[in-house]
């Protein structure tokens, strides 16, 4: 049951940090040292750029080259296209438990919905790969809609298209800032660290026994 006494029918899951593993922002990195440079900034240069990569306004080669100019680098399309490949990669680190979690969950006949920040290349990927997609009932990617988190839209988006009320559905995400947004749209909202430590939280819900 939700705070006000509702039922609780969807549980909606981020993807990178929840679905996914931590990204170790390491893997990528190593990118740019294989041209002999590493920058201890790299990990804010990273995110400063990501919104307009995340919302689909900019491919991965321009998301790259505003990196590259950045650091006043002079790039060329193998290197971007290494990059790209390794920032992909960075991101596909599965969390095996949380995956049979939501198979058990779809067992059980719970609504499932995936909102998730992710730029294109990754989506594409996880398209062509990931079986695991199909147990979601919705999924807004935000490459798709031109809207990242913690934006309300994107959260009222997920909402249409499960057919839900924001007080029937809790989200999970590990970022706090996007579990503000949650809660700011109306739904309950739980911050990510482990599964084991969400668990009893959904049970406090209602959502599992």
């Amino acid at each position: 049951m939700n705070m006000n006494g509702t039922k609780i029918r969807a549980l909606i899951l981020d993807y990178g940090g929840v679905i996914s593993l931590p990204q170790n922002i390491a893997d990528t990195n190593n990118g740019l040292s294989g041209m002999q440079r590493r920058f201890n900034d790299f990990d804010a240069v990273y995110r400063q750029y990501r919104p307009c990569y995340d919302n689909g306004r900019w491919s991965g080669r321009e998301y790259w080259l505003h990196i590259f100019r950045h650091y006043n680098l002079e790039p060329n399309d193998r290197d971007i296209a290494r990059l790209i490949r390794d920032d992909v990669a960075s991101w596909m680190h599965i969390n095996k438990p949380v995956i049979r979690f939501v198979q058990d969950c779809k067992r059980k006949a719970i609504t499932l919905a995936i909102i998730s920040n992710m730029p294109r290349d990754l989506l594409v990927h996880i398209e062509a790969h990931a079986q695991w997609l199909n147990l979601f009932d919705a999924s807004v990617f935000s490459c798709n809609v031109g809207i990242n988190k913690p934006a309300g839209d994107i959260y009222a988006l997920c909402l249409d298209r499960l057919g839900l009320s924001p007080d029937e559905c809790l989200f999970v995400d590990d970022s706090h800032e996007n579990v503000r947004g949650a809660r700011a749209a109306g739904m309950a909202s739980i911050q990510f660290t482990t599964l084991a430590d969400l668990l009893p939280q959904l049970a406090g819900y209602g959502l599992i026994e």
